[in-house]
């Protein structure tokens, strides 16, 4: 289940966001909303969600949270953005990083 977060997620979205991987929840953000897509098997299927909810691609950056040591990760395919001269699947721009840091931390952790 792909669940958008402008706000801290709930406990039972929580449980739902990590139903694939148990320890870890991908993450998709939107760095003009401020909003991110969590949970689903793929970075695709949060991008999908964002996408049909008016986001657009070249704002979206994926990555994943590991719930037991609380640790951000900025590694997903659709960070391979040539048009935008974005060439590596890990964010490598600081000021994206750090928006993916920064919502991560102040939707997902309690």
């Amino acid at each position: 289940m792909i669940i958008v977060l402008d706000r801290k997620i709930t406990p039972e979205e929580f449980k739902l966001a990590r139903e694939v991987y148990g320890d870890y929840i991908k993450t998709v953000v939107d760095i003009e909303k401020n909003i991110i897509a969590v949970g689903g098997e793929y970075h695709i299927d949060c991008e999908e969600e964002l996408i049909r909810q008016g986001s657009k691609l070249e704002n979206l950056y994926g990555g994943g949270y590991r719930i037991s040591t609380k640790e951000v990760e900025y590694m997903a395919m659709s960070n391979y953005k040539p048009a935008l001269n974005k060439y590596t699947y890990e964010i490598s721009d600081n000021q994206i990083r750090d928006k993916l840091y920064k919502l991560t931390k102040e939707y997902l952790e309690k």
